[in-house]
C-alpha cells in the first residue's frame, strides 16, 4: 500500500536549496524568498507550488509523490542500487547528502533516470502488499535477456486479452527494468474505458473533459526461484491468463492454470504444537513468534476464526489460543485450513534492533515484497526452511 501522501510534510523533509533547484528548473523563479526561509518554513513554497500553471503544479507533485515513496531504507537501497548501475562516479556524492528525502531529491535533479527506474520498483513494492498481488511458483529457473521482441509479444498479449473480453485495453504500452538480483519487472500501461467526467476548466468553471484513461498491471520474474508475481484486478479469471500470456510472450513456456494442489505458500503443518521453525544461523535470528493466525473450519468455507497474539508471549502462546478455539468449537486441527500466518522474527541486538514482521496467506500472497531486500532474503530463506515454500 502506498504511503500517506502530505505535501508539507515532505516538502519540510528536503532542504531548501534543492527544493530551490527542482523549482527553478520547473520555471519557478519569483514569489518565493528562497534566502530568508528557515528549513522548515514551507507555506511560501507551498503557496507558489499551488500558484502554478496546471501543468507545472502537477509535474513537482509527481515528483514529491515520488520522493515521498523513496524517502525510507528500502527506497534509498534501491536508490544506491541504480546509481550503481547508472552512473557509479557519482555515487560518493550521493553518499554525502544527509537525509533520505534529500537523497531522493539530489538523485532527481542530478541522475534522473535512477530516479525514475527506482520510483517504478517503490510503486510495485507499494502494490504487493495488497489483495491483488498473486505469486506462482513451478516456472523455469532460468534467467531471461529481455528485448524488444519479448515487450512486443507481451504488449500483443495483454491487448488482445483485454480488447476481446473487456473491450478495453486495446492500446497497451510495456516498460521493463531489471532489479539488481536478477528479478525482471514489467510494467504494462492499458487504455481504460473513455470518460467525460465534470471537471472544473482554468477559469474555474464546470466542464466537461473526455478523457482516456489509464490502468496497469504489473509482472515480476525472479528467475532464482521460478516465481511469477502478477498484480492484475479482476481475480482469478483475470489473473490466470495473464499468467499463462506472459508466460508465454516472455518465458517461452505454454501453462496451464495454476495447479490448486500445489499452492505457493502451504500453512497447515504449522498449526500444530510438533512444528518446527528453524533458521539460518547466519541471519542471527534469537526468536521467532507466531503473531497471528486465520483458520477457517474445511466443511465451513467463508467462516473464519482470527486470532491476534501478544509476541512477548512467546511462541506456546499460539498453542493455547488454538487449543482454546478448538475445544469451544468441538474442532480437531485436521478440520481447520490455514488461511493467513503473521510472523515476527527478532535478531542478535548487535545485528538489527527491530524485528522482521510479515505475513503469508494461502495460497498465493505474502508481503516480503514490500520489505527491503535483505529482511526479505531473510525472510524467503525462513519460509524455505519451514517448509511454507518449497525450492
Amino acid at each position: 500500500m502506498a504511503k500517506d501522501f502530505d505535501p508539507r510534510r515532505i516538502l519540510r523533509k528536503i532542504s531548501n536549496s534543492l527544493t530551490r533547484v527542482c523549482f527553478e528548473r520547473a520555471g519557478v523563479v519569483e514569489g518565493i524568498p528562497w534566502d530568508d526561509l528557515g528549513e522548515t518554513q514551507v507555506e511560501p513554497i507551498f503557496t507558489a507550488w499551488q500558484k502554478m500553471p496546471d501543468d507545472k503544479r502537477r509535474l513537482i507533485q509527481l515528483v514529491l509523490q515520488d520522493i515521498n515513496e523513496l524517502a525510507d531504507e528500502r527506497g534509498v537501497k534501491v536508490l544506491v542500487e541504480e546509481i550503481q548501475r547508472i552512473a557509479p562516479d557519482r555515487l560518493a556524492e550521493f553518499d554525502a547528502i544527509v537525509g533520505q528525502a534529500d537523497r531522493a531529491m539530489w538523485t532527481y535533479l542530478n541522475v534522473k533516470m535512477a530516479f525514475v527506474v527506482a520510483a517504478y520498483f517503490a510503486r510495485a513494492e507499494a502494490l504487493s502488499t495488497g489483495r491483488y498481488w498473486i505469486t506462482r511458483n513451478s516456472l523455469p529457473k532460468e534467467a531471461i535477456a529481455v528485448d524488444d521482441s519479448h515487450k512486443a509479444a507481451l504488449k500483443a498479449a495483454l491487448a488482445e486479452f483485454y480488447w476481446d473480453r473487456q473491450l478495453r485495453g486495446k492500446i497497451c504500452e510495456i516498460e521493463h527494468y531489471t532489479r539488481i538480483g536478477g528479478s525482471e519487472y514489467f510494467f504494462a500501461y492499458l487504455d481504460d474505458y473513455p470518460d467525460d467526467p465534470v471537471v472544473f476548466d482554468d477559469t474555474g468553471h464546470l466542464v466537461r473533459s473526455k478523457e482516456r484513461r489509464v490502468f496497469d498491471n504489473v509482472f515480476v520474474f525472479n528467475p532464482s526461484d521460478g516465481t511469477l508475481d502478477v498484480y492484475a484486478k479482476g481475480g482469478k479469471k483475470v489473473y490466470e491468463p495473464l499468467q499463462q500470456r506472459f508466460c508465454k510472450a516472455v518465458l517461452g513456456v505454454d501453462i496451464g492454470p495454476a495447479d490448486p494442489k500445489r499452492p505457493a505458500y502451504a500453512l497447515d503443518h504449522l498449526l500444530k504444537p510438533d512444528r518446527r521453525l528453524p533458521t539460518d544461523p547466519k541471519d542471527r535470528i534469537v526468536a521467532v513468534t507466531i503473531t497471528r493466525v486465520r483458520v477457517e473450519p474445511i466443511d465451513r468455507p467463508g467462516e473464519y476464526i482470527e486470532l491476534g497474539l501478544n509476541p512477548e508471549r512467546g511462541i506456546h502462546r499460539i498453542d493455547q489460543a488454538i487449543a482454546e478455539y478448538l475445544n469451544t468449537q468441538r474442532l480437531t486441527p485436521d478440520r481447520l485450513r490455514v488461511k493467513q500466518m503473521s510472523f515476527e522474527l527478532r535478531f542478535s541486538a548487535d545485528v538489527r534492533p527491530r524485528p522482521l514482521r510479515f505475513s503469508v496467506s494461502c495460497p498465493n500472497s505474502c508481503d516480503l515484497k514490500s520489505k527491503p531486500d535483505e529482511l526479505r532474503a531473510i525472510g524467503e530463506r525462513c519460509l524455505r526452511l519451514w517448509e511454507v515454500t518449497h525450492g
